[in-house]
Parts: C-alpha cells; sequence; structure tokens
C-alpha cells in the first residue's frame, strides 16, 4: 500500500497540477499527505478544494505551524501517513502511467531494497539526472563535470566510483527501512537531506536502486520559486557543510571551508558576505 508525500511551500501553480496527474492513478495509491510548511499563497487551499473536486480520499493536511523544511515536513507526514511504503514527491513532480506500480513490484520483489528511483524526465520529455556520485571532494567535482552533459542521453548511463545517492524528488520508500534509521535527519533544513538519507540506508544494509521503466516529471525548481540552481543560496551550503562535517575526513571538510571562504570573501554584498561568513565560524 503507497501512501504519497507531499511537502508544500508555495506551492503556487505547480501544487495543482501536481494533484491533477495523480487522479488519474487514483488506483495506484491509497492517501495522500500534504505537509504544509507555511505557504504564503493559497496553494494549500486551492489543494484541499480541487482534491475534493478530484476525489482524492483520504487527503490530509499536516499544517505545521512554521517552515520546518523538507527532512522534518516528510517525517511528519510519514507519521500520518497509512502506508508500508512511502512516495516522496516534490510538489513540482508527478509520476507518469505506471510508474507506482513499476516502483512497487522493485520493492516488493526484494525484501532488502529500501529505495527504488524513478528515472526522472523534464515536461519536454528530456532527461534529467535522478542520480549522483556519493558527496566527497571528488564526488562534487565528478557531478559538476557530468551535470554539464545532462540533455546527452548516453551520460545517464554512466556510474561512477560509489554507490551515489538518488533525489528525492520522486522516490518510494519502503516504511520499515525509513523508519529504522529514524527517517530524516532533521538537522538538515533543505538540501543534502536525500544524500545523507541514501547515505544512511546503505550504512545500514539496505540497497537502492533506479527501476528503470519507471518515470517521473519534474519541473526542478518549480517548487523552490524556480531555483535551478541552488548553489548560490545560504541554506545549501548550510547543508553541504553539515553534510560534509558529518561523514567525510578532516581532510575533506577543511578543504570545502578554506574553498567556501574564498568564494563568501568574493560577494560584493556586505550584509550577505557576512551572513556566509558566518557559517563558517
Amino acid at each position: 500500500m503507497i501512501s504519497i508525500l507531499i511537502v508544500n511551500h508555495n506551492g503556487g501553480d505547480v501544487l495543482p497540477r501536481c494533484l491533477r496527474q495523480l487522479a488519474t492513478q487514483k488506483e495506484d495509491f491509497h492517501d495522500i499527505v500534504l505537509a504544509e510548511n507555511a505557504s504564503t499563497d493559497d496553494s494549500v487551499g486551492q489543494a484541499e478544494r480541487l482534491a475534493d473536486e478530484l476525489e482524492l480520499s483520504p487527503f490530509t493536511v499536516l499544517r505545521l505551524g512554521g517552515n520546518l523544511g523538507f527532512g522534518t515536513a516528510n517525517n511528519r507526514a510519514m507519521e500520518a501517513a497509512r502506508g508500508d511504503h512511502l512516495l516522496l514527491l516534490n510538489s513540482d513532480a508527478w509520476p507518469q502511467s505506471d510508474c507506482l506500480r513499476y516502483l512497487a513490484a522493485a520493492l516488493d520483489d526484494d525484501p532488502r531494497l529500501a529505495l527504488a528511483a524513478p528515472r526522472l524526465v523534464y515536461d519536454d520529455g528530456t532527461p534529467q539526472f535522478h542520480w549522483a556520485p556519493t558527496t566527497s571532494v571528488f564526488g562534487e567535482a565528478l557531478q559538476k563535470l557530468r551535470n554539464r552533459f545532462e540533455s546527452r542521453s548516453w551520460v545517464h548511463a554512466l556510474r561512477f566510483p560509489g554507490k551515489g545517492w538518488y533525489s528525492a524528488a520522486c522516490i518510494l520508500l519502503r516504511r520499515h527501512a525509513f523508519e529504522s534509521i529514524g527517517g530524516f535527519d532533521e538537522e538538515f533544513f533543505l538540501y543534502f537531506e536525500d544524500v545523507d538519507l541514501s547515505l544512511r540506508l546503505r550504512q545500514a544494509g539496505w540497497d537502492l536502486r533506479t527501476v528503470p521503466n519507471a518515470r517521473s516529471v519534474h519541473l526542478k525548481g518549480g517548487s523552490q520559486g524556480d531555483v535551478t540552481d541552488p548553489s548560490g543560496s545560504l541554506e545549501y551550503r548550510r547543508g553541504q557543510l553539515r553534510y560534509y562535517e558529518k561523514h567525510r575526513p578532516s581532510w575533506e571538510i577543511q578543504y570545502l571551508r578554506r574553498r567556501l571562504r574564498s568564494k563568501f570573501q568574493r560577494i560584493d554584498d556586505p550584509d550577505r558576505r557576512s551572513e556566509f561568513l558566518a557559517l563558517l565560524r
């Protein structure tokens, strides 16, 4: 039984589109839990009205009372969900036909599989990266190089050293596995929580893999105000530093801190520069 967990923060036009797509696949899941992260638009009200119109039931809205971040909101949504499989779904993403069936079959067929990921595509059908090399100094360099070739189909078949991590834009998780490692680390507000989750699942002995026949559209950035390159954001750098301090050797931590200090010192705006440099104290 699949529960769909959606974290919403100012979902605008993309959340209704997501729900309309899900309504065409109602037979493939049991319930939807919408974790509302203190939106300032009317997206949650629109979602409730649309859920009634489309007969998306059970449909639960969790008003969290503030913006708790992506990982924490998903943890709260999981507590309210009923399924033994949990589909984490961005508000700017939606599974294509039969995607949920393929993902669920993969989990059902392999008791050691904790995470089943579809291939992601943009709205026009062009491929999008759903997987990345293990995050490290070396891994991030590989990822940056690889990202230049996203539109080339051949690059999506490559696998780099290490087993890598999967984007939480659309993934199906075995509830027992997710709970067994304590869900998302709530010290990550936004960014790197899926990197951390993938690593901790592997460390606990679980398997993660792509299900090739499963496809999901992801607009990429639509749920974050069209931020397609988050690396210039404060939360991205905060998450990156936390991940390195939690999982990487000391020399990599020091390398990252030196590189970021040099980058932050070149920020023109003095207030913004001070805010970023404060992360390194």
